[in-house]
């Protein structure tokens, strides 16, 4: 069964087409990277997905990077006023993303660090579910903290971190009413209640 057009040939699959075998093929042997389970993930807002893809790829436009490209800009991160030339210090070495994570932690009775973040994410435990609720608060404030760097370079204000922290739980709570509870462990119920985002839907 012909599957595909390569270098001037068709390519034949012997077991017969399949639209998944299809993908496979035009997908190609490509390496696993440890990020991937983390930014696609069905828990975390789509949105905040491509913001995370854009940073795992090193392709936010932040100040270091315009340097790079030749433009005159002022060195100093917009939320804290520190001089720095490094791209990860928006997530999380300023000061107002700690402030932020803080009161998340505060508001959830989580334990995310306020450094190394990324790093955390990549070697936490739990169940399933468990992992893709952390990932989708995590993901949502990093959009959010790239969301108040353009706001406050364009309008010169930001929101507080306890209010922004507040939006961010608001997005995941909606993102988990969206789910079926029924396939959810009485554990994982307990879990949800214990971090104040289980809402229970008439």
């Amino acid at each position: 069964m012909v599957l595909g057009y390569v270098n001037g040939k068709w390519a034949v699959q012997d077991k017969g087409f399949s639209p998944a075998g299809c993908y496979e093929w035009f997908k190609g042997n490509r390496p696993k990277v440890p990020w991937a389970r983390l930014v696609w993930n069905e828990w975390v807002l789509p949105k905040h997905q491509f913001i995370r893809w854009l940073i795992v790829h090193g392709a936010l436009r932040t100040n270091d990077k315009l340097v790079l490209y030749g433009m005159d800009v002022d060195d100093r991160c917009y939320l804290c006023s520190q001089a720095t030339k490094r791209s990860d210090h928006l997530f999380f070495e300023c000061a107002y993303s700690k402030k932020l994570i803080h009161s998340i932690n505060q508001k959830l009775g989580c334990h995310i660090p306020e450094t190394n973040v990324l790093d955390w994410c990549l070697h936490r435990t739990g169940t399933k579910m468990q992992l893709g609720v952390q990932a989708a608060v995590v993901w949502g404030a990093i959009y959010h903290i790239w969301q108040q760097r353009n706001k406050c370079k364009i309008d010169c204000a930001v929101t507080r971190p306890e209010n922004l922290s507040e939006q961010i739980i608001e997005e995941v709570k909606a993102r988990i009413r969206g789910r079926d509870f029924q396939h959810m462990t009485k554990a994982e119920l307990d879990w949800l209640s214990l971090k104040n985002l289980y809402v229970m839907v008439d």
